[in-house]
């Protein structure tokens, strides 16, 4: 791929910079989601520890992995128990890759604090690991193509999926409905209830809103050439994308070739979506595309295996 249009794929679809503790709005949902699921576990209390007396005592815990994984959610469960009197030993970092029984980081404070906030800390450090080993193991069969894997708006904990999507390799895509524009098939059913013209003066009008790319979903080559027809009149800056819908990789090998033919191929960007899974992205990855969108990043990660014990020696 040529280094300009990979670089414009980058700045296009990839917003983890913003997805750091030192933004805060990204640490605003780190704090909401952390404790809403420590108050609905916990609220009003802890039942199990009684008498309090035997569970006031300092203890040390470990988190040791059951299985492979790619590691992420560190970072956030460190900030979110910096006012906690918890203290972390951290033995990894994001991104690194964790073996069966190596230790991710050691907790030391009080016994009835660490019980309390273990299921917490699981779920967290698991499902943010789960997606970045998924999106690690997807990203391996796109080596040499070109094509880049990316997230979906198909998110349980927003942002913090999008985080370990980007840990794991991926591109995040749109962080929300705010920076990036998407015409899919409910917004063209209204625009075209409004005539041929409508989806050209969408177009026009969100250009003008600086977005940090336009994107319009195809579902057949008609559809597909009039959108690469619309957005060659399009004045803008912002990259245009057009998104494969359930496309199979031949037929979109095929109009990537008229596209080169035509020299309409530097115009766009090419986004294949729809039921991709590890058996057939490859062949996606091959066929001239830029960006793999997968839900199943996100939506159907399996969580890695960790587990929380308290130490006895």
């Amino acid at each position: 791929m040529p280094a300009q249009r990979s670089t414009i794929i980058k700045t296009a679809f990839d917003a983890s910079a913003e997805l750091v503790l030192s933004n805060p709005l990204y640490a605003r949902q780190v704090d909401v989601i952390f404790r809403y699921l420590l108050k609905t576990d916990t609220f009003p209390r802890d039942i199990s520890l009684h008498p309090r007396a035997y569970f006031n005592k300092t203890a040390t815990a470990i988190i040791k992995a059951k299985s492979v994984a790619v590691v992420a959610g560190l970072a956030e469960i460190q900030y979110a128990l910096r006012d906690n009197a918890l203290q972390l030993q951290i033995n990894y970092a994001d991104g690194q890759t964790i073996q069966p029984d190596d230790i991710l980081l050691q907790i030391e404070g009080k016994a009835s604090q660490i019980l309390s906030y273990e299921r917490t800390i699981l779920n967290i450090l698991q499902r943010l690991s789960g997606i970045t080993t998924l999106t690690h193991r997807f990203g391996t069969y796109l080596q040499d193509t070109g094509a880049r894997i990316a997230a979906t708006r198909k998110t349980l904990w927003g942002w913090l999926d999008k985080k370990a999507v980007a840990i794991g390799g991926g591109l995040t895509h749109r962080l929300g409905l705010f920076d990036a524009a998407m015409l899919k098939e409910n917004h063209l059913a209204v625009l075209n209830q409004s005539g041929p013209k409508a989806l050209l003066n969408a177009l026009q009008a969100i250009a003008r809103r600086n977005p940090r790319f336009i994107e319009v979903e195809v579902t057949n080559s008609s559809e597909f050439w009039r959108v690469v027809d619309l957005f060659t009149q399009l004045q803008t800056t912002a990259p245009c994308v057009i998104m494969f819908d359930h496309f199979s990789p031949e037929e979109i090998a095929t109009l990537v070739n008229a596209l080169q033919q035509q020299n309409l191929y530097d115009k766009v960007l090419l986004e294949a979506s729809g039921n991709i899974s590890e058996a057939t992205i490859r062949d996606y990855a091959t066929s001239g595309i830029d960006i793999i969108s997968i839900g199943a990043l996100t939506h159907s990660a399996r969580s890695a295996d960790f587990s929380l014990l308290i130490k006895t020696d």
